[in-house]
């Protein structure tokens, strides 16, 4: 019976687990509101919920609440600006009161100077209230870092990044880093930087998608290691079969977007992949790619032991033409990340917005993590809760035991980077794999002010995997006080296992009901013949 049991608990997980890829949820997330650009990721209303803030028609900003009911997220506020066309949203706390506020950057509607103004709408109790500042780009191609106390020149777009590169937990001041060159050799076009623990080592990379030729004939992906004076191609193959695909060249002009990776760990494996957009570079097609982190396969990227690999197959990503952005975002707040793709092709100029639920390796571990401000905690003013605020600069890092045994580090920087399309998650999800093991620690620190000598980093242990964490790291300078408040998180193999053992039980069940009936039978049948026997033996 034990050996049946087990038999049919396999074979319901192997039925149940056999549909994977993506899954078109659009009509539910958005209904008829399906389109706009998609501008930044955050809690405005403080209901632990992620919100989207979507621009229309160059001077609107509509923030999409999440929502119970279908669609899962609705146009509830709205914000429009009277003169020009804004060019980023960036939410967060400017004030200090723990209540979301939005800044907007705004250009002139005819583009003709580099000026830019800045409004920032003022969160007050889940309204807005406006201010305009002004400012103006001295020097089109210099940038001054008064960190660095130097001049250096800035790539246009440019993208900036505040994160922990050495594992130090922001330990010590700003230096300036020279081992590393600024761009790889035989580069005529750089996209956009980004940061992940490509290897999952512990430590932050710097990953950078480049062209050899202007027109993006020949693209690549380079990495650089901190302590690697050199860049390592982690990515150079873009055909499939006798197609030839490379990055999409920027323009500077309002409808182009940058070369950018959105990355995220979409199969849960504790090894970051990315999205990007590519271009048919034989045609005008353009669609949105996953790039899969898998291990190293030659010897370019022998030193890092990992590189990534186009997944051309997958239908529901590849159905979408003209693509021009595509990120993660976690959907239905499951600790999986799904995808979200933008598209040309939309009614007056606007874009296309599709949502893609992720059923791709649900059955992997995860933690979630989201550090606040820490301004207040119990006492926050007007007692708002702490949640609806994007909070850059947090370094997480944990280490575990993967399924064989071994060490296994990750680590994760939150809302280090906010310009051009960057479009990062206010929290971090960190795969953890098949494996379902504690995470023995995890770290959290935050930036502390030059001057003060102790590291502002507290550790965690026994963490449950497939949990939300969110860290409180209240009051700044008391790491030891900080609070951390723990939410699980049932993933699909939970679920799924549940069904598999209800069927196995019902199985059992009903053969038990079987050899009872059949039990019942034979002692009728005895009775029977008992009577008989007695009713003979008296003749």
């Amino acid at each position: 019976m034990g050996c049946c049991s087990l038999f049919g608990l396999c074979l319901l997980l192997g039925l149940l687990r056999a549909g994977r890829g993506l899954q078109n949820v659009t009509a539910q997330l958005f209904g008829a509101e399906a389109f706009g650009t998609l501008a930044a990721f955050g809690d405005f209303n403080s209901d632990t919920q992620t919100d989207l803030f979507v621009l229309r028609g160059g001077n609107e900003l509509l923030i999409f609440l999440a929502d119970q009911k279908e669609p899962y997220f609705k146009p509830k506020v709205k914000l429009s600006i009277n003169q020009g066309v804004i060019t980023s949203v960036v939410p967060g706390d400017y004030d200090g009161d723990s209540q979301m506020d939005v800044l907007l950057t705004t250009k002139p509607q005819n583009h003709v100077t580099d000026e830019l103004s800045v409004i920032i709408f003022w969160g007050r109790n889940q309204t807005l209230g406006k201010l305009v500042l002004k400012i103006i780009l001295i020097g089109r191609n210099l940038s001054w870092h008064p960190a660095l106390d130097t001049e250096s020149k800035m790539y246009i777009p440019h993208s900036h990044a505040f994160i922990d590169l050495n594992r130090d937990f922001t330990d010590g001041n700003f230096s300036n880093a020279t081992d590393t060159k600024q761009k790889p050799e035989d580069t005529m076009v750089v996209g956009q930087s980004v940061f992940a623990d490509f290897d999952g080592d512990g430590q932050t990379e710097h990953l950078l998608p480049a062209c050899a030729d202007v027109t993006c004939q020949k693209s690549a992906i380079y990495l650089s290691k901190p302590g690697l004076n050199q860049w390592i191609p982690v990515l150079q193959d873009f055909r499939n079969k006798d197609t030839l695909w490379g990055f999409v060249p920027y323009k500077n002009n309002q409808a182009s977007v940058p070369i950018t990776l959105h990355i995220g760990d979409y199969n849960m494996d504790g090894y970051p992949d990315a999205l990007a957009i590519l271009r048919n570079t034989s045609g005008s097609n353009q669609q949105a790619f996953l790039l899969e982190n898998v291990p190293c396969n030659n010897a370019s990227c022998r030193s890092v032991h990992r590189m990534f690999k186009v997944y051309w197959e997958l239908s529901d990503l590849n159905q979408i033409k003209d693509a021009v952005v595509a990120t993660f975002f976690d959907i239905y707040e499951d600790g999986i990340l799904d995808i979200i793709v933008l598209s040309k092709g939309y009614f007056n100029s606007e874009f296309a917005i599709h949502t893609l639920k992720n059923n791709f390796e649900a059955d992997a571990y995860f933690v979630k993590v989201i550090v606040l401000s820490g301004l207040c905690s119990n006492d926050c003013p007007s007692k708002i809760t702490p949640f609806g605020v994007n909070q850059p600069g947090p370094y997480i890092m944990y280490t575990t035991v993967d399924a064989n045994g071994y060490l296994k580090n990750g680590s994760a920087g939150q809302l280090s980077q906010s310009a051009h399309f960057a479009l990062q998650l206010p929290y971090n999800v960190l795969g953890l794999g098949r494996s379902a093991n504690f995470l023995d620690h995890l770290y959290v620190g935050i930036p502390r002010p030059l001057g003060e000598k102790s590291i502002r980093k507290q550790e965690w242990t026994a963490i449950i995997p497939n949990s939300q964490l969110i860290v409180i790291p209240y009051p700044h300078n008391v790491p030891r006080s900080w609070s951390a408040k723990l939410y699980l998180t049932p993933s699909n193999i939970v679920l799924l296992t549940a069904i598999a053992l209800i069927g196995v039980c019902v199985f059992i069940l009903a053969i038990i009901g079987v050899l009872h009936w059949q039990e019942k039978k034979a002692d009728d049948r005895e009775k029977r013949q008992e009577a008989h026997r007695f009713h003979f033996d008296a003749m």
